[in-house]
């Protein structure tokens, strides 16, 4: 099943995942920008930052995956590209050969046989 945008429902699932990730990362930097002056909140957050490091992780982590997700999507639809070119090809040497064959072929000529 595609959907509009030629992708499959889950490349679409992928981009929302993604999608929310940096959702949450705009809405916590926005929360730490807004609470600068209390550093009570930003010493309390001191706490917390082995998981802003998984939380970078998985950042990397969609990113690869979405590199080779495309990767994959291009080397797929090159290959598609070819088996059809090659198909292209079949037809049109086909079609020549039909063309070739209802072509009523030129009858020799007796004098050129002689000598």
């Amino acid at each position: 099943m595609t959907n509009v945008q030629g992708m499959n429902k889950r490349r679409v699932i992928f981009f929302v995942i993604f999608g929310v990730y940096h959702l949450i990362i705009l809405a916590f930097t926005s929360y730490v920008d807004a609470q600068k002056q209390d550093l009570g909140v930003l010493t309390s957050m001191y706490g917390w930052l082995h998981l802003f490091k998984y939380g970078a992780i998985l950042g990397l982590v969609l990113f690869a995956v979405d590199v080779i997700w495309s990767w994959r999507s291009t080397l797929s639809a090159e290959k598609e590209q070819e088996v059809l070119n090659f198909e292209i090809n079949n037809l049109k040497a086909k079609v020549y050969d039909l063309q070739e064959a209802n072509k009523p072929q030129p009858e020799p000529d007796p004098e050129t046989e002689s000598k």
